[in-house]
This record gives C-alpha cells, sequence and structure tokens, in this order.
C-alpha cells in the first residue's frame, strides 16, 4: 500500500465544537475555519471563528482562519482579536499590505490560489511574507462554485511547486480522488471539508474510513 503518512490533512469548513471534538481523536491537527466574509458554504461570523479558536487550541489542534474580501487593516484587526495563530488570506491584496500582515500579527501566512487567480510573477513577489500556499480546485463567487479538475490545474501546481514551499490541495476533495490527487500532485497536504460532512458536522466514520483509506494511524 502506497504510504500516505507523510501528507497532512486539513479538515476545512469546521462549524461546531462536536467536529472539534471528533477530529480530535484522529491523527489530525489542522482545522479550518471559513470567515463569513467569503463566499462559499460552512462559513462563521468572526464570534464564532473566536470561540472555535479557543475550542481548537484547548483540544490541542491547529485553527487556520480562512479570511477576504475586506480591507486588509479589518483582516489585522480580526486576526489579532481572535488571537490565531495562521490565517490563509484570498490572492487579492498587494505584497505591501500581506508585509503589513506580517508585521502587525504573530499569524503565519498562506496565500489561497485557484484556476482564476494564478499569477506567477505575484507569488514570486510575496514569497518572503508568505509560508505556503493553498490551492483551491473550487472557484467561489457570491452564488455559484466552479469546480475545476486536477488535469486543468497540474500545470499551475507545479509552477506552484518550484518555489519550494508547503503546497496544501483542496476543493472537492473526497474519500474517491484523494488518492489520485496525492499521486498526482504530491502536495504537502490536503483539505477536506463537505467530503466529511454529515448534517454540516463531520461524520467520524467518513473521517475514520478516508484515515484508514491512506494509512494514517489513529491516535487514540
Amino acid at each position: 500500500m502506497f504510504n500516505y503518512g507523510n501528507i497532512q490533512l486539513k479538515v476545512c469548513g469546521i462549524t461546531d465544537q462536536k467536529s472539534l471534538e471528533v477530529i480530535q481523536k484522529y491523527s489530525v491537527s489542522r482545522v479550518g475555519l471559513v470567515s463569513d466574509y467569503l463566499y462559499g458554504p460552512n462559513t462563521l461570523s468572526t464570534k464564532e471563528i473566536q470561540e472555535l479558536t479557543i475550542a481548537s487550541y484547548n483540544l490541542k489542534l491547529n485553527p487556520i482562519l480562512l479570511i477576504g474580501n475586506i480591507q486588509m487593516q479589518e483582516v489585522i484587526s480580526i486576526v489579532n482579536d481572535v488571537a490565531i495563530k495562521e490565517v490563509c488570506i484570498s490572492n487579492q491584496y498587494k505584497n505591501e499590505e500581506i508585509e503589513l500582515l506580517n508585521n502587525k500579527t504573530d499569524a503565519k501566512i498562506s496565500i489561497s490560489v485557484n484556476y482564476e487567480n494564478f499569477d506567477y510573477n505575484f507569488f514570486e513577489e510575496i514569497l518572503n511574507n508568505i509560508s505556503s500556499f493553498y490551492y483551491d480546485l473550487n472557484i467561489y463567487r457570491k452564488d455559484t462554485i466552479e469546480k475545476k479538475s486536477l488535469v486543468e490545474c497540474e500545470k499551475q501546481i507545479n509552477q506552484l511547486k518550484i518555489f519550494a514551499k508547503p503546497l496544501y490541495l483542496g476543493g472537492g476533495i473526497n474519500i474517491d480522488n484523494i488518492k489520485e490527487a496525492i499521486k498526482t500532485i504530491s502536495p504537502h497536504g490536503i483539505d477536506i471539508s463537505t467530503g466529511l460532512k454529515q448534517s454540516n458536522s463531520v461524520d467520524e466514520e467518513k473521517l475514520k474510513k478516508i484515515l484508514d483509506n491512506l494509512g494514517f494511524d489513529e491516535i487514540s
């Protein structure tokens, strides 16, 4: 069996503490909290993000805030108020603004990239201000989600890998396609959201099935 043990798994779109408690039982530590300033499902108010951030740290999980569509000063204020240690921003800010986020917070910064907003030269410019890339196969708009395939996005993803920064892949990843995604892209980590959900909460059986399928070890 192919060894996937070095692939980090992040469960994104967390909306309740019950999901955190399920995740905490297994060898997964990264959880994504999506700001309601972004388009798409499973978004949270800043107050909800703060509550789940505290709950995550209490469970020794590593929460990541996904945020965008607001001014950088507002992003900085939210990151500091929530006291979160990692933030993934949408690809809409200038290098100077990302540098300001770096200087005004203690958070590690990653940037969300998709097929539509890919800009190799800009990514080269911001390298010193980010810790990783998150490539989303989905393109979220106000009322729709456009889904791209691995085949369509593979060239862009391979260009990002040239930068030698951790690369996370997400967007429509589930039990049926996760092995193909890992074999094709060899990312640093994989992001799963709706592929693990049941009634908007993380389903333990789905999580266990995907971890067993990939050879992750259960912690407890």
